[in-house]
């Protein structure tokens, strides 16, 4: 507490100036008093008698009459120096009394000790104390009094003052110091709510787009599950939604504005669900992204199930229509997979699941479009999970194998390369290569079954070169998946694997898919120039069968092309195939690639390929794929081999 001089300022209200004297020779003497004011003092209070003096003299006025005393006192308390104490006469006509005196007194400074000075004659106790009411601030002073009496009086009732003062004073820092505290406290509690708030949004919703997250999705899943047990009729739909090419964006344009692609989808999504018309009630829809390029919406109140494949189909309506990113124009497509109340679930985590399921099953079919789950989806979903984790067991155990298919020269029948096929057998599941190598992409697996594949060639191809001199010149075709095109470390695993096997970079041709190399854009472009530096050759394998036109093998450093079976079986049967066979080899020509034709089965088809200057072909014509020593037996026949003839 801040500390403070003592208040010892007296008013002295009385109508005679005689007692003005008297109260200032008490209460504030001088150093040295007159013989006269001592003759005064005997007449008046007897024999003079040795009186105290306080520490600091009192700061006296006085007044003559009541409504003067008023006006000091009001004057001194707005002026922020107050009265401590006022001794008020009793009796001062021709003004207001004593009495009206005290009552105003205390109407202008409620804290105003006052003694009432009095003789025996006047006014009772009890009358002033009717008059005034009960108050610890009012004491009598009967008249004559000793000068020690009246300076007793005011330095008690002074002091008096000043500890009430103190202690409103303490009491007001104390009050002061609650509200501060009590500030600080509601501060406190409101940045704690606005932090726990914060962070149960954080815990409930994606960060980039703002929508709910999985944790929330499945509660409200969980409700919508026991919803539909107590309310007959009451249906539900969960879409599982994937941007099938968000990957590409990525990593074309960076991934701020992969984010931005992600926070435009999740805006068509609630403005899909807020334009819902009469086809389906969704009073609380949700729609959540649950992975990097996954988003689910929650179909709440369907009046009938298969309006959730409307709502589909609207989204993907939306989400085809190009979005702008960074001043360009980008179109992204998404495949979706719905499960619907109708499989009586019991768990969120089931709903999700086959809405996945059925999510994959769309794009397996094609991309863009939607498929509701069935049973015989969690069927395939189940082997699929049961040839990925046997695959994986065969990975780690060396449990692979690889089957070469020869391609041949079509104008001598030589052998000039072989084409290496991935082959496994697993235990107790019938699955084809193709259906082995769909399952491995999806996982991930392919990069490291691809790995183990480039090896094992790259192994073979080295020993057959050393014990056969005449195969040196052969090459070996190793087939390159998207997902090992985009890998960061594919370049020093092919330079290591090279340099280990001792085998020649040019006579390894790495074989890539067309629609692998257009979906990924400037980036493939970057990866084959880094592969082409190494040596290795490039082939466009598959050629055909993407979305690529001819015009666009000029952009991409190939030695060669693999035209697609798909040309082959039907060149023979319709003349417009053998055009465009004849217009890739004439572009090829121009571009210095060679251009390699698949799947030839018939006399006839080799004798048209060969017609058309095609360089080499593969197929069952010539052999059928075989193992590593099968491969043998034949490179013991070089050079007299022909395997046209």
């Amino acid at each position: 507490m801040t500390a403070v001089s003592p208040n010892l300022r007296v008013l002295v209200v009385d109508d005679t100036p005689q007692i003005h004297e008297d109260f200032r020779a008490i209460l504030a003497p001088k150093h040295q008093s007159s013989g006269d004011l001592d003759e005064l003092e005997a007449s008046m209070f007897g024999s003079p008698r040795a009186q105290p003096t306080a520490a600091e003299p009192f700061r006296l006025d006085c007044a003559a009459q009541g409504e003067e005393a008023v006006t000091l006192v009001g004057a001194a308390r707005d002026a922020g120096d107050p009265y401590a104490l006022a001794f008020v006469d009793m009796r001062m006509p021709p003004g207001i009394d004593g009495l009206e005196t005290v009552r105003r007194l205390w109407e202008r400074d409620p804290e105003l000790q006052v003694v009432i000075c009095t003789a025996f004659s006047d006014h009772p106790w009890s009358e002033i104390i009717r008059t005034l009411g009960h108050s610890d601030r009012l004491l009598l002073l009967n008249k004559p009094f000793d000068p020690s009496e009246a300076w007793q009086l005011a330095l008690a009732l002074t002091q008096k003052w000043n500890l009430a003062r103190q202690a409103a004073m303490k009491l007001e820092e104390v009050v002061a110091l609650a509200e501060r505290t009590n500030t600080e406290l509601r501060e406190q509690i409101r940045r704690r709510a606005e932090v726990e708030e914060e962070l149960r949004h954080l815990a409930y919703h994606d960060q980039v787009t703002g929508l709910p997250n999985r944790a929330l999705l499945l509660e409200r899943i969980e409700q919508c599950i026991q919803r539909s047990l107590r309310i007959p009729g009451y249906r539900f739909s969960v879409l599982y939604l994937d941007l099938d090419n968000f990957k590409l964006i990525n990593d074309t344009m960076g991934h701020d504005q992969g984010d931005q692609l992600l926070r435009d989808v999740a805006q068509r999504l609630r403005a899909g669900m807020r334009s819902i018309d009469a086809v389906v009630r969704a009073e609380e829809d949700v729609a959540a992204r649950v992975g990097g390029d996954e988003f689910i919406v929650l179909l709440e109140g369907l009046r009938d199930l298969q309006d959730s494949v409307q709502v589909a189909r609207r989204f993907l309506e939306m989400l085809d229509r190009p979005f702008r990113l960074d001043g360009r124009e980008v179109s992204v497509r998404a495949s979706i997979g719905i499960a619907t109340s109708e499989r009586h679930y019991v768990r969120a985590g089931e709903v999700l699941r086959d809405a996945d399921t059925a999510m994959y099953r769309a794009k397996m079919d094609g991309k863009g479009r939607c498929a509701v789950f069935d049973p015989e989806m969690h069927n395939a979903a189940k082997r699929r999970l049961e040839i990925e984790n046997k695959l994986r067991d065969a990975i780690l155990r060396d449990r692979l194998q690889i089957a070469y298919q020869p391609l041949v020269d079509v104008r001598t029948g030589a052998l000039v390369s072989f084409e290496a096929l991935f082959r496994c057998h697993l235990s107790g599941i019938e699955a084809g290569a193709q259906e082995l190598i769909n399952v491995a992409e999806e996982s991930g697996l392919i990069v490291p079954l691809g790995r183990w594949v480039f090896r094992r060639a790259c192994e073979d191809l080295h020993r057959w070169r050393e014990a056969y001199p005449e195969a040196r010149h052969l090459r070996m075709g190793v087939n390159l998946s998207r997902k090992e095109l985009n890998g960061e470390d594919l370049i020093r695993s092919v330079r290591e694997t090279l340099i280990a096997t001792r085998v020649p970079a040019g006579q390894v041709c790495i074989e890539i898919t067309e629609s692998g190399i257009i979906e990924h854009g400037e980036a493939a472009r970057t990866r084959l120039r880094q592969l082409r530096d190494i040596g290795v050759q490039l082939h466009m394998d598959d050629f055909g069968t993407g979305y690529s036109s001819l015009a666009c093998l000029h952009t991409f450093p190939l030695d060669a092309v693999k035209i697609d079976r798909a040309f082959t079986a039907t060149m023979t049967k319709d003349t417009r195939y053998v055009a465009v066979v004849k217009a890739i080899v004439t572009l090829c020509r121009a571009l210095g690639m060679r251009v390699t034709v698949e799947g030839i089965e018939t006399p006839e088809q080799l004798e048209l390929v060969t017609s058309l200057g095609c360089d080499s072909a593969q197929g069952y014509l010539f052999a059928r794929p075989m193992p590593a020593e099968a491969v043998e037996g034949l490179l013991a026949q070089l050079p007299d081999l022909n395997l046209a003839a």
